[in-house]
């Protein structure tokens, strides 16, 4: 039951304090209020996300967050048309060592841009000298709220089978929003596609035209 079943005897400030949680935070509502179960974590950061169909082409690019042990590596594909930013799921593994990354981008087409994660200088390395079109992406003070910000100009579009990237989506939350800190999980899949986005953004790329990567 809820204070629908029961309104004649809740009091109007009490109703009007509802109504206030109703129209501004609407998550709340249904969690709180209704009973309803809740789908994304409360404040979680991305709202701007849909699931929809990968879309794939020339300009396609390649996000690798290293993990190991207990954190795992990432590598994820998104893609980026104008104001829609499409994502898609390509392992998500603990674990991995250099020989399983060169197994897994053996299945990439030839070329593929792969911007990783810069503290992991020596595999990069590693996997350059095999011929793999792989670069670190630019990090440093701010860059995560700076990478989320030019996330949230898009709406993101999810491929259906990418379950980890929509578990992220749906948890990933601030830690102080006030200071701009996130939580640190739910954040690996996330920080393969924040590292493509300050690639593009850091190389002034268009989106409007195909690219070829040399």
């Amino acid at each position: 039951s809820t204070f629908l079943d029961n309104e004649e005897n809740v009091s109007k400030s009490a109703i009007e304090q509802i109504r206030h949680i109703e129209v501004n935070n609407p998550d709340k509502y249904k969690h709180i209020i209704e009973g309803r179960w809740l789908d994304r974590a409360e404040g979680v950061i991305f709202t701007n996300w849909s699931i929809g169909e990968f879309v794939e082409d020339d300009t396609t690019i390649c996000g690798l967050d290293f993990g190991f042990s207990i954190d795992p590596s990432t590598l994820v594909k998104v893609t980026i048309i104008k104001d829609k930013l499409y994502c898609k799921e390509l392992f998500y593994k603990p674990g991995m060592m250099t020989s399983d990354f060169t197994n897994e981008f053996k299945l990439l087409k030839p070329n593929t841009l792969i911007v990783a994660d810069s503290a992991e200088d020596r595999l990069i390395s590693e996997l350059k000298k095999q011929d793999f079109n792989i670069v670190p992406v630019k990090k440093g003070a701010g860059s995560i709220v700076e990478g989320i910000t030019f996330m949230r100009d898009y709406h993101i579009v999810v491929d259906p089978n990418s379950t980890n990237i929509i578990k992220e989506f749906n948890n990933y939350s601030w830690s102080n929003q006030k200071a701009g800190i996130p939580i640190d999980k739910f954040n690996h899949c996330i920080d393969s596609i924040r590292y493509v986005v300050m690639w593009s953004k850091s190389n002034n790329l268009s989106w409007d035209y195909d690219i070829e990567f040399i």
